[in-house]
């Protein structure tokens, strides 16, 4: 039973490797991680099962996993391997027999075990049962074992120092702590060129007290950077206050972002603070600024300049210290030329633009985002769900118009939905993109006279076959359910008509 549902082609050595360091970088927990190492390893050594044991420290029970036939006895194994394994230990083969299953004799074959490594410490090790000697070769197995479980073992120990990290007391809450604290790696997620850069700047802008915008389209996160700026600043202590100004008509933004006092209209029956007030010597996020009306621009230019308002109704000139970061989707540039927006108001919120990419443009991220968000909602939906590596395949070559917003919905419909435990690309519901136009109608020219039913049905079925193919991004799996035939039936009719994925796809 070298294969089972879930398991993950692993290919060569050398794939087997690259795509173990893919985990590495994306699996945000232990056992999704020795869950997933596990298959991939046993299918390229030819192995029937395997078994995972980590040590426990401390109080802590050790962990175990299993996988494929013989899980239990294996894992038996594995334990007696961990208590004897020492610091220098190197991957070893025995020959050995398992005990059957039912009716079945004994199995005789290869157990392949080997330590996992941290820094000069014993985490603990692997175990598979092989039938016969692996088709690489002994040599080869055993080099291969010790390279994946160095790579995995460093992994398991960083997760575990960053488990034990947030045990520990947060430094903000020590006397004269320095205000440049790093922001919560668990909500800007990403390690890629892009996403390191975009810190960068956070990091430096974070420092001043200039206006910042955040320019970018809807999804790419530009909230989590407005908060990341306030966190990283030496206002971290006071007020983080946000507001949507594309969510309320004229009248109301007015009210919200200086006050009113009591009888400025119908239904101020007190005195009201607005977010100027609510932001003193703090953060005030203005959201879609680019939607404010031009009288609302003008008092906000004004605020931007003197640091002074008035109240709704109210004659007294207030003073505020508030450090200001806009955000918006819309380019500015073209409304200030169409006077839609404000030219001086422009030059008064560019002062430290950062522009956040879009998610297509930093898919190396998207593996890291995909486990973020499968384990969250996992949590929340009492489920243990994994990913194939088709599907993440098929949802990194998604172009994500809706950027991160539209991928962590895509990840909650998946888990919400699933009715397996390991999602494959059939699964993975991709909408139809809103930003690319329909293809004009097709024009369906009747065939001439003499043509044959066979091949007016022929034409048909190819062009059904093409459509799907279409539909689906060129992955058979998902063209398959489409037709409602399975994956089988559809390559043997893309054989028969000649066509490959290629062709919709070009």
């Amino acid at each position: 039973m070298p294969k089972q549902a879930g398991s993950e082609t692993a290919g060569s050595p050398v794939e087997c490797l690259e795509h173990i360091v893919r985990l590495v970088h994306s699996a945000r927990s232990a056992a999704l991680l020795v869950e997933r190492v596990l298959p991939l390893l046993g299918e390229v050594l030819g192995a029937t099962g395997g078994a995972a044991v980590l040590t426990g420290e401390g109080q802590k029970r050790p962990q175990e996993w299993g996988w494929g036939t013989a899980q239990r006895h294996l894992v038996d194994l594995g334990r007696e391997l961990v208590e004897g394994l020492e610091a220098q230990s190197p991957a070893t083969a025995r020959h050995t027999a398992l005990p059957g299953l039912r009716d079945e004799a004994s199995a005789a074959g290869l157990l392949i075990a080997v330590p996992l490594r941290g820094l000069q410490q014993i985490l603990g090790g692997l175990v598979f049962f092989c039938p016969a000697t692996p088709d690489l070769g002994l040599g080869v197995a055993l080099a291969l074992l010790e390279t994946a479980s160095t790579c995995v073992g460093l992994s398991l120990q960083n997760m575990a120092l960053h488990e034990r990290l947030k045990t520990l007391p947060d430094p903000s809450d020590a006397p004269g702590a320095s205000a440049a604290l790093s922001y919560d790696p668990d909500r800007i997620i990403g390690h890629g060129v892009r996403i390191r850069a975009i810190m960068r700047e956070i990091t430096q802008a974070a420092r001043s007290r200039s206006t910042i915008l955040l320019r970018g389209e809807s999804g790419t996160g530009k909230e989590l950077v407005a908060r990341a700026l306030h966190r990283y600043s030496e206002r971290q202590q006071q007020p983080f206050v946000k507001l949507n100004c594309a969510a309320l008509p004229e009248s109301l933004l007015e009210s919200e972002l200086f006050g009113h006092e009591r009888g400025a209209f119908t239904g101020a029956v007190k005195t009201r603070k607005g977010r100027f007030e609510l932001a003193d010597h703090g953060t005030l996020f203005l959201d879609e600024i680019g939607d404010i009306s031009p009288a609302t621009q003008v008092k906000l230019l004004r605020v931007l300049q003197e640091r002074t308002f008035e109240r709704v109704g109210g004659s007294r000139s207030l003073s505020v210290d508030v450090r200001i970061i806009a955000a918006t989707n819309v380019d500015l540039e073209e409304a200030v030329r169409s006077r839609r927006f404000r030219e001086d108001l422009y030059y008064r919120l560019h002062v430290v633009p950062i522009v956040l990419p879009p998610l297509r443009e930093r898919t190396e991220d998207i593996p890291a985002l995909v486990g973020h968000f499968l384990q969250r909602f996992n949590t929340e939906n009492h489920k243990a769900l994994k990913i194939s590596s088709a599907a993440m395949d098929l949802i990194v070559g998604y172009s994500w118009p809706g950027n991160v917003r539209e991928l962590e919905n895509c990840v909650e419909r998946m888990v919400v939905m699933a009715r397996r435990e390991v999602i494959a690309p059939e699964d993975v519901p991709l909408p139809v993109s809103l930003h690319t136009s329909l293809p004009p109608p097709r024009v369906v020219v009747p065939e001439p006279i003499n043509s044959t039913l066979p091949k007016a049905v022929a034409d048909i079925e190819r062009e059904r076959l093409l459509e799907a193919l279409r539909r689906s991004g060129g992955v058979q799996t998902r063209a398959a359910t489409i037709l409602g035939i399975t994956p089988r039936q559809l390559g043997y009719k893309l054989k028969k008509y000649h066509l490959t994925p290629q062709m919709v796809l070009n």
